[in-house]
């Protein structure tokens, strides 16, 4: 409690909180302005984005989340279990066309193409 988060001190934590880092940040394509505004889904939750976007991370609040652990997936853009985040939604909350956000995904992000359930190729550009 009255702990800080990320650059600035933008988010003070209000109570007991557990904070997770998230390794990608704006040198990826992820928008600053999602700062303390946007959410990931992490085991088919919401966990806010608290703090500023970084360079390579920014920090999200998992209290609510059960077994949050080291290594864990984070969805970004997509579904997991009944919670989705859509580009439409980013480009609300960031202020950006939604497409926008997608074309300043950098190359440090491996691209993973998936069909049919089934992943059909990963392109890594910095491989």
């Amino acid at each position: 409690r009255g702990d800080t988060v990320s650059y600035g001190s933008t988010y003070v934590a209000e109570k007991p909180t557990v904070i997770a880092t998230v390794p990608v940040g704006y040198a990826d394509g992820y928008p600053r302005m999602l700062s303390n505004k946007g959410s990931v889904l992490i085991h088919g939750k919401r966990a806010k984005i608290v703090g500023m976007i970084c360079m390579d991370q920014f920090m999200v609040d998992v209290t609510d989340i059960p077994g949050v652990s080291i290594g864990d997936g984070v969805t970004l853009i997509g579904r997991d279990g009944d919670e989705e985040i859509t580009c439409e939604e980013i480009g609300d909350i960031s202020g950006r066309f939604n497409y926008e956000f997608l074309c300043c995904i950098t190359r440090r992000v491996p691209r993973v193409y998936i069909r049919n359930g089934k992943t059909i190729k990963i392109v890594d550009y910095l491989e």
